[in-house]
């Protein structure tokens, strides 16, 4: 059950990760990571991840049980700090628009 809500947690974080950035980007923002920055310039940013979210999730549940939840709990860990990251730009790009 818990490799279920980690999985179910990092699907949701990967789907605010694109929103957040699209909506960044869309703000004049910068992808600061060069290989997504390459990859969205390839317009295989989405396709590639959705495969690497299936991958992970696919390892979550099929590998042991002890290293599933790590495993889950350290991307989840990891695309936490990139959603507030992303959520932190916006809320600064906001004080930006209001400032002009």
């Amino acid at each position: 059950m818990i490799i279920f809500l980690l999985a179910v947690f990092f699907i949701i974080l990967n789907i605010l990760d694109v929103s957040t950035t699209n909506k960044a980007l869309k703000q004049g923002g910068r992808e600061v990571n060069p290989l997504a920055r390459l990859l969205m310039k390839l317009h295989l940013f989405i396709p590639a991840k959705v495969l690497i979210t299936c991958l992970v999730v696919f390892t979550m549940f099929y590998a042991d049980e002890g290293t599933g939840i790590t495993l889950g709990i350290f991307c989840c860990c990891i695309y936490a700090v990139i959603v507030g990251s992303n959520y932190r730009t916006l809320r600064l790009q906001a004080r930006e628009t209001d400032r002009t």
